[in-house]
């Protein structure tokens, strides 16, 4: 898999589980916006919904992304796996790592026994950060060298904590280290 790559990339907003359908009552929350605000790029990693929100988030920072069960066409998010390459750092993107075969469980997340070799195949190489989706609720973890994050929902967080709010999550890359956290508007 030839990886996407980016120089100047420093900040990256990762959003999944939108499903932005505007006509069926389901829009970005206020401040979405403003807490994107300051991202070098955005990656979406599927069930984005309706391309227009895609627009919405390209008046932010470019984006670009994968495909989820509820997207769209757009050329920014096609395939189903992506590798990005920013300042020596691989970064596989997935919707569902279960169906990738990259995983036993995705709430909370089980890599599989694997996970190198799973992530190697997919990716077409070792990567240190593996971003995915699919669960509405947000994680950070580590298996076997890889930092996994998943940003959870913006617009429909998981129904598991009574009043929880939208999520995304920001990975900076520092002196080449990755480093991620939940952000919740």
């Amino acid at each position: 898999m030839t990886p996407d790559r980016f120089d100047a990339v420093r900040t990256i907003a990762i959003v999944a589980d939108c499903h932005i359908h505007p006509d069926a009552g389901i829009d970005w929350p206020p401040g979405t916006a403003d807490a994107l605000a300051g991202a070098d790029l955005i990656v979406t990693l599927g069930d984005m919904g309706e391309p227009r929100g895609l627009a919405t988030l390209a008046a932010v920072a470019p984006v670009i992304g994968v495909r989820g069960e509820d997207d769209g066409d757009d050329p920014r998010t096609a395939p189903a796996a992506r590798v990005l390459e920013i300042s020596g750092l691989r970064i596989g993107c997935v919707f569902d790592p279960m169906r990738a075969g990259l995983a036993t469980n995705k709430e909370p997340l089980v890599a599989v026994d694997d996970g190198g070799q799973a992530r190697a195949r997919l990716f077409g190489g070792g990567v240190d950060v593996v971003l995915y989706a699919s669960t509405h609720d947000p994680e950070i973890c580590a298996f076997e060298g890889a930092l996994w994050v998943n940003p959870g929902s913006l617009t429909l967080p998981n129904g598991k904590d009574r009043g929880a709010r939208g999520a995304f999550a920001r990975l900076t890359i520092e002196a080449g280290a990755p480093k991620a956290q939940i952000v919740r508007i």
